[in-house]
């Protein structure tokens, strides 16, 4: 279950002076507080969403949005010196630009990688491939390395979603019957995708 909305923060308090108040009509001074509105995802501000202004009568104790007062008291909050948008309201946008960060610099890291395994394999290294079934997944694991060629066992299952394919690749499902290719054509089938991900522990 997510959890998710929207909460506040006070960021300033402050005085304004010499105003008249639109509900008791005294010539006096109202307390205000700025407060900053922030989206959250469990409880992590994920990006501001503006600020609310909330004075207070210090004669009649009315209190009142800014919007609802008259213009010359907002003119007058207006230049008052008020605070930014803290950076702890976009900590949750931060946290998830260095997650895309990580991933991204993770899968070329993994890219450059398979670069290798591709042209040099060995063995137990685990070949995510498109099945011969449309929409559907499995892999292929290196058993024997030779000069020129290479020896690998099927899964006996497939799957449709290539995220998922560490679902079936387990010892238990594959089979025995040994299959080889030259190592020329595992290059070809990396490049043309039908081997599309290399995992060597």
């Amino acid at each position: 279950m997510i959890f998710y909305g929207t909460n506040s923060s006070r960021l300033k308090d402050g005085q304004l002076p010499n105003v008249t108040c639109p509900n008791c009509q005294t010539q006096t001074s109202m307390t205000y507080s700025v407060f900053g509105k922030y989206a959250y995802i469990y409880w992590i501000p994920i990006f501001p969403m503006g600020k609310v202004n909330v004075l207070e009568c210090n004669s009649c104790k009315r209190t009142y949005k800014l919007k609802e007062l008259p213009e010359q008291i907002q003119r007058k909050f207006e230049t008052e010196k008020h605070t930014g948008i803290p950076i702890l309201h976009f900590s949750g946008l931060a946290i998830i630009l260095l997650i895309i960060a990580y991933f991204t610099y993770s899968s070329s890291k993994h890219k450059d990688a398979e670069a290798d395994y591709v042209k040099n394999p060995a063995i137990g290294d685990v070949y995510s491939v498109l099945s011969e079934s449309k929409g559907q997944y499995t892999t292929m694991k290196v058993t024997g390395v030779t000069n020129d060629s290479v020896y690998v066992i099927f899964n006996n299952y497939e799957i449709d979603k290539r995220s998922a394919i560490y679902k079936i690749d387990k010892a238990e499902n594959y089979s025995d019957l040994v299959d080889g290719y030259t190592k020329q054509e595992i290059v070809s089938l990396y490049t043309e995708k039908t081997i599309y991900n290399i995992d060597r522990d």
